[in-house]
């Protein structure tokens, strides 16, 4: 996993409304701090090695927005619409982001740490290095990815939606749900823990587990 590479000394304050400073609409070696964004619609705004604390997005729409070597933290980033996004080397933290739709976007090397993204719609993804670590993805559409070295760690998934997506190497085994669709021909090498195969068997097979 690569980190962002980021040395927040040499960062400057400022507003992400500096954006619009660039014609390109680059935003980079930024700390944003309590800013408040609501309503812009912009089509692929750059942002790089750059530092987000507290910045509420309100109905914002970047389609195509690419993030190389950013930090997110504590940001709601709700119902916003980042489809066809490129992402790399970028961190979550404590953020809300539910309803957030990352549609045919690709990311690399990335992680959400402690994130709210119930409602959100992930699908047809390009995943590489992507960790998930103690965040609730309930009700998500997480529909015909391609994953490679992909971690869920102590996460909420009740109600997910992995479907059209080969699920080989990818482990399950600390997170929770009471319910999960997903493919049975597209499950072959997943990995769980025993009440999670229970549910599988009842899923697939309608074998009841009795312990």
């Amino acid at each position: 996993m690569e980190h962002p590479k980021i040395n927040e000394d040499y960062l400057e304050t400022g507003s992400f409304f500096d954006i619009f400073n660039e014609e390109d609409f680059l935003l980079t070696n930024k700390d944003l701090k309590n800013d408040f964004v609501e309503n812009q619609n912009i089509s692929h705004p750059i942002i790089e090695q750059t530092v987000l604390d507290h910045v509420s997005f309100s109905g914002c729409n970047f389609n195509k927005l690419e993030l190389t070597d950013v930090i997110f933290k504590g940001c709601d980033l709700s119902n916003c619409v980042f489809d066809e996004a490129s992402i790399y080397r970028v961190e979550f933290q404590n953020c809300k982001m539910m309803g957030t739709d990352f549609d045919s976007s690709y990311l690399n090397n990335v992680i959400f740490n402690n994130c709210l993204l119930d409602l959100a719609n992930l699908n047809k993804l390009n995943l590489k290095v992507v960790q998930f670590n103690d965040s609730s993805l309930k009700d998500v559409s997480f529909n015909e990815n391609k994953l490679n070295k992909i971690n869920f760690k102590n996460c909420e998934l009740d109600k997910m939606n992995l479907l059209g997506t080969k699920l080989r190497g990818l482990d399950l085994s600390s997170c929770h749900f009471e319910s999960i669709d997903i493919d049975q021909d597209l499950a072959r090498g997943l990995k769980v823990n025993s009440e999670q195969a229970a549910f599988l068997a009842r899923y697939f097979l309608g074998i009841t587990v009795i312990y």
